[in-house]
């Protein structure tokens, strides 16, 4: 048997050819397919209709759902034999599509299948993990094809078989359907077609693969040493000046960090703050976070000698200790007061390295908590190829047969904010027209909390300043009603305003902003 393109859209090449891919953007894109399928001018038409638009790179781009394109993939099974006769439907148990990435792993070319088993979701794993790139996706088809005949051989080669995890591996398939029997009547062939999966919902049930993530950015890396701030380096640094007497500041300094150039000493120091409390969340408890607080317990901060008291030695602080403290005071904004050490010294060799390995592996962590789950379509511009498969019924004591197409060439998806098909329209309410006005009654409703609702009524110029405070003894809820056309026209008057200012930094005014006039509508919607 075999499976490729319609014949009569696509001529098979060496007797073989992949699904032929339509882009549509009918609402009712599989009706339109059909009927245009059911008859030759149709099916002239319908090669028009092929995939072919292209990204930077001249890949093949497919789009999501969201952007109004769907993909419709078409099929033809007929028999290998004399005259190629199509193939008769009830021999046929199964059609789909399975999609796959391509991935590109030291030069070698490597496919992998969205995978599940015993119903969870494993996500990406090579399709060699199935057997081979021909193995059916469905696991008790290929056990089925391993069977001997005999039952006591057959009984012990699923046993041996269930102690590889491989064995229960499902790939993930989108079906493929027969076209109506007056379509493939008229078309004397035996049509399959199916939507191409772009999008979906589906997580992988295990930890992003952080090996392959932060490959090139392992803690002996320079890419990893140039991330980090001074002193995590390693290197000795002094500490700038902070505003109060004798070394000391509160959260009232944070004003000024925030205002100093990159190349300042204040900068610096800031972004040691939120290298060790955020990115490293050595703060946070977690196994990791205390690997990294204990080598950084490891280093003292030395105070300076404090003038008129006759001090003899300089006080020191474990850095554990005062970053712990200085996080609190400025990041977290508590009340308080804290000296500033005087230096942070150079680290040794080895106490470098120890650092180097405790916050890379605390960052790994830090990420794989933020970055959750990976999604089927996560990773930004994977290539796929798509292959489609027919499976025959078992007939007497032969098991089902699976037949496959060739692939498709490598594709991209578009991402969800690339533009695409026709825009939405959002008609916006008329200002001058006071009868418009008057209609926009309320009809979504907020339900604010005493403190929120205190802030809002508090002087707007210090609000703007930043200066408003939240009051928690305020006991008084409100309930807030606006109109949701009135919301829109403010987001977009405000959306214009800083269309206009960012356009001074990116100068995309020309790209994504095109206003055009037209007559105004008559009542019944015509120029």
């Amino acid at each position: 048997m075999t499976v490729a393109a319609p014949r009569n859209l696509a001529p098979p090449h060496s007797g073989r050819s992949a699904p032929w891919l339509l882009q549509r953007d009918d609402d009712d894109f599989i009706a339109a397919v059909m009927a245009e399928l059911g008859s030759v001018p149709g099916r002239q038409k319908l090669q028009a209709s092929r995939a072919a638009e292209r990204d930077g790179l001249q890949q093949l781009k497919l789009f999501q759902p969201v952007q109004r394109r769907f993909h419709v993939a078409l099929i033809e099974a007929w028999c290998e034999t004399a005259g190629q006769p199509r193939i008769d439907p009830q021999r046929v148990d199964a059609a789909g599509l399975v999609l796959r990435r391509v991935r590109d792993r030291n030069g070698t070319r490597v496919l992998e299948g969205w995978m599940r088993a015993d119903g969870v979701v494993r996500g990406w794993l090579p399709i060699e993990q199935l057997g081979d790139e021909s193995a059916d996706p469905a696991p008790a088809v290929r056990m089925a094809r391993r069977d001997t005949g005999v039952v006591q051989i057959d009984r012990a080669l699923r046993r041996l078989a269930g102690n590889d995890p491989n064995t229960a591996l499902q790939e993930d398939v989108s079906p493929m359907f027969l076209a109506p029997p007056e379509v493939c009547s008229r078309a004397a062939q035996t049509l399959y077609y199916g939507v191409v999966p772009t999008a979906s919902s589906e997580l992988a049930q295990a930890a992003p693969d952080l090996a392959e993530t932060f490959a090139g950015f392992e803690a002996d890396s320079d890419a990893f040493r140039a991330h980090l701030v001074q002193p995590l380096k390693g290197m000795a640094f002094d500490f700038p000046a902070p505003p109060l007497v004798g070394r000391r500041f509160d959260q009232s300094w944070l004003a000024q960090l925030l205002k100093a150039r990159v190349d300042t000493d204040e900068h610096r120091f800031l972004q040691l703050l939120r290298q060790v409390a955020v990115e490293f969340d050595a703060f946070g408890g977690s196994p990791s976070a205390s690997a990294v607080l204990s080598e950084l317990a490891q280093v003292r901060l030395r105070y300076a000698l404090r003038n008129g008291e006759g001090e003899a030695s300089r006080r020191t602080i474990d850095a554990a200790e005062f970053l712990h403290a200085a996080t609190l005071l400025l990041l977290d904004g508590e009340s308080g007061l804290l000296e500033l050490p005087e230096s942070w010294p150079e680290l040794p060799v080895a106490h470098r390295q120890r650092l180097h390995q405790a916050m890379s592996g605390a960052m790994r962590a830090r990420f794989a908590s933020v970055k959750g789950r990976s999604g089927r379509f996560d990773e930004p511009g994977a290539r796929y190829v798509l292959r489609a498969f027919v499976r025959l019924k078992a007939e007497g004591k032969c098991p089902a047969r699976t037949s496959w197409s060739d692939y498709t060439e490598p594709f991209v998806i578009a991402p969800w904010y690339e533009g695409a098909g026709d825009p939405v329209q959002v008609a916006l309410p008329d200002l001058s027209n006071r009868a418009v006005l008057r209609a926009l009654k309320p009809n979504v409703s907020f339900l604010v909390p005493p403190s929120l609702q205190g802030l809002l009524a508090g002087d707007p110029e210090k609000l703007g300043k930043g200066q408003g405070q939240l009051d928690p003894s305020l006991t008084l809820g409100w309930i807030c009603s606006f109109s949701i056309p009135v919301i829109t026209l403010c987001a977009f008057i405000v959306l214009n305003i800083f269309l206009g200012l960012f356009d001074l930094i990116f100068r995309w005014m020309m790209f994504i902003k095109i206003c055009i006039p037209f007559p105004k509508l008559k009542p019944g919607g015509e120029p």
